[in-house]
Formats: C-alpha cells, sequence, structure tokens
C-alpha cells in the first residue's frame, strides 16, 4: 500500500461500511503508530487494469512478555470485492509471511473472512472467542436503531444511504466523571505519565502477553484527526500506583445502526482484581448512559476477564458467533501464546483506530 491508493481503499471501505479516512487519519494510521517500526502498512491487489480490488491493511504494535520485547500484526480492514476471492487470498498471504512479526491475527471475523482463515490454517482463538457482551443503556435508541437496520436490509442498502448520520452533541466527559461515584480518573494527556509508564513497565515484565500501553502509544491513541471525539482513557485508583486501566470509545458502526460506547481496553496489573475492572466498567457505563449511547459494547472476552466483570457479565447481553473474533499464527517461539497468557482485547487489534467516528456537532 501507497499514499496513491488511499482514495480506492476509501471506495472499498464505504462499499462495506467501515471507517472512510481523510489524508492526515491515513498519515496517522500508518505512520504515526509508534510500534509501527518501519513495518509495511497494509498491501492491495490490483486487476489487470490497475484498479484496487483487495485491501488488507497492518497494524503493528510492540509486544511483551518476560521482559522481552517482539512485534505483533494485526490485520485489519480485510476487504475485497464480491468476485475477487483469489486476490483477497493473496494479501492474507503476504500479511502472513512478516518476517519480522512475531505474532500475526486478526481480531474481527466475518463468515467469509472466518472460513478463510480457517482454511488457511491459522489458529482460532478457543473458549470465549466467538463471545461478545454489552449492555442496554438507551432502549428507545436501540430499538430505533434496530428498527433503521431492519428497513436497510429490506430495502437492499438503499433506504439508510439517503439519511446521513445525525450530528451528536459533544459528550462533556469530564463533567460526567466529576458526577460519577468511584475512585477512577481520566487521563487526557498520557506523555509524560509516570503512573501509565510504571503501570505499562509492571505489564511488561510479567507472565501474560500485552501489547505496549506505554504514554507514547496511548497518546497516539487518543489523536486520530478523524474522530472529534477522543477516547476516554480511565485509570484506577484516582492516586496512586494504577491497579487497572480503561479506554472506552464513542463510535457508530455503520450508517444504519445507533451509537454506541465500545470498551476497547479493559485491564487490571493483578490478574485477580476484579474490584479494579468493576469500577472500570461503572465507569463506562455511567458515560454510556450519559451520553445517549444505545449500548456499551465489550467485543472481546477471554475467560480470565469474563471472570472478573462478575455481576456485570451476568446483566449483559450476550451474542455468539459461529466463527472465533480471533484468528492468529505464532512467527516465533518467542511468545508464549496460551490461553492463560495470552487474552487479546479489542485494543490488540484494529477495534479502536477503524472504528467509525460519532458525527460532532459545531459550534456556531
Amino acid at each position: 500500500m501507497v499514499p496513491e491508493d488511499f482514495p480506492a481503499i476509501d471506495r472499498l471501505m464505504e462499499r462495506v461500511w467501515f471507517a472512510r479516512r481523510s489524508a492526515e487519519g491515513f498519515d496517522w494510521l500508518c505512520h504515526r503508530n509508534p510500534g509501527q517500526a518501519g513495518c509495511v502498512t497494509g498491501w492491495v491487489a490490483e486487476d489487470r487494469d490497475g484498479i484496487v480490488r483487495a485491501f488488507l491493511g497492518n497494524f503493528v504494535q510492540r509486544g511483551w512478555q518476560r521482559g522481552q520485547e517482539n512485534l505483533i500484526a494485526s490485520g485489519y480492514n480485510f476487504v475485497s470485492d464480491a468476485d475477487q476471492g483469489g486476490r483477497a487470498v493473496n494479501v492474507l498471504r503476504a500479511c502472513l509471511k512478516q518476517e519480522s512479526i512475531a505474532l500475526v491475527h486478526t481480531l474481527t471475523a466475518n463468515p467469509f473472512s472466518g472460513r478463510l482463515h480457517t482454511a488457511m490454517r491459522l489458529t482460532p482463538y478457543p473458549e470465549t472467542g466467538t463471545l461478545k457482551l454489552d449492555w442496554m443503556t438507551q432502549p428507545l435508541v436501540a430499538v430505533t436503531g434496530a428498527i433503521s437496520w431492519r428497513a436497510h436490509g429490506l430495502l437492499k442498502q438503499k433506504y439508510i444511504r439517503r439519511f446521513p448520520d445525525i450530528p451528536r452533541r459533544a459528550p462533556d466527559v469530564n463533567a460526567w466523571l466529576a458526577e460519577a461515584d468511584g475512585d477512577v480518573v481520566r487521563i487526557e494527556h498520557p506523555e509524560g505519565d509516570v503512573r501509565l509508564a510504571a503501570f505499562d513497565a509492571e505489564l511488561r515484565k510479567g507472565e501474560r502477553l500485552f501489547a505496549e500501553r506505554s504514554p507514547a502509544a496511548l497518546h497516539w491513541r487518543l489523536n486520530d484527526p478523524d474522530d472529534p471525539v477522543p477516547p476516554v482513557l480511565a485509570a484506577y485508583p484516582s492516586t496512586g500506583a494504577i491497579r487497572g486501566l480503561a479506554m472506552f470509545q464513542f463510535n457508530k458502526p455503520s450508517e444504519g445502526e445507533p451509537p454506541y460506547l465500545d470498551v476497547i481496553d479493559l485491564v487490571s496489573l493483578d490478574p485477580e482484581d476484579s474490584a479494579a475492572i468493576q469500577a472500570l466498567m461503572k465507569t463506562g457505563m455511567t458515560l454510556a448512559v450519559r451520553s445517549g449511547a444505545a449500548r456499551l459494547r465489550l467485543a472481546m472476552v477471554p475467560p480470565g476477564l469474563l471472570k472478573l466483570l462478575g455481576s456485570f457479565a451476568n446483566r449483559a447481553r450476550k451474542t455468539v458467533s459461529q466463527y472465533s473474533h480471533a484468528f492468529y499464527k505464532p512467527k516465533a517461539t518467542t511468545f508464549d501464546c496460551t490461553l492463560e497468557t495470552w487474552q487479546p482485547l479489542p485494543f490488540d487489534g484494529d477495534n479502536g483506530p477503524c472504528l467509525r467516528a460519532w458525527r460532532v456537532r459545531q459550534p456556531k
């Protein structure tokens, strides 16, 4: 992928309702990511006329386990024209062949890509790898969104296109958090935050495999130029050493769906610290209710996190997919990717950087 391909990639994205990007947004995603480490930013496949017919992005992060650093690559926005199965396979093979990557994975899988990943012998993540959780926070908004989506299907994708996303009021996150009952604080400027640096350093030393959560990496996450509502980075407790970290992102998955608040990251330093996880989830619920989001969603639910969620998981709507959300292939023996040591979250893949942003009303 080169910058000249961006307009053609955007056209592919629009066909499947993925988020389109500005030139600056592509530059942020592809070239400002501190974890990209000079790796290829993606691949396109062209037909005989030079028209881009398939695309796969390559989102790279530094991964840490037992103090050792290696690169993790997540394939994102895997899109192909319907009659281009062979070219789709080619871009996927290019991703899997990366020599400098210790672990290649994808954390989204529709039925087409799920069958393709299985055929290419990628390992599906077991246990809760097919589970998604969501909590309804605005029933009327959720019902309206369901009717809109149904109308879209009945009218063969023509109805919704006539109605652009309705601009929403910008979330007043700081005011809502000030009113919330909980020992949680928002971090708006990660760079130079010594508590974050210490939290990341402790994660790196442990037995579990984690993508980097350094102040620099988190600063990049919060500064997408195409997103008028930055993700909310929250830490527990509000003072002293950080025990738990969460990231919440406002988004609208497509023009035919209601607005949501997604849980992008939810991790505790101690794998048994349910107090930290539940305090952060309570904050997410407050943000979802006050913002008017239809649901609070968690798209990846590894077994350890499911246990820590406790009563929150019992109150959630559970959606089980036919195919695993996570398919992966270790490229080296450096990383231990067992069920106990690698528990992927949306943070590990494209779920954050590639979500469709809310449209926000501009001040007069």
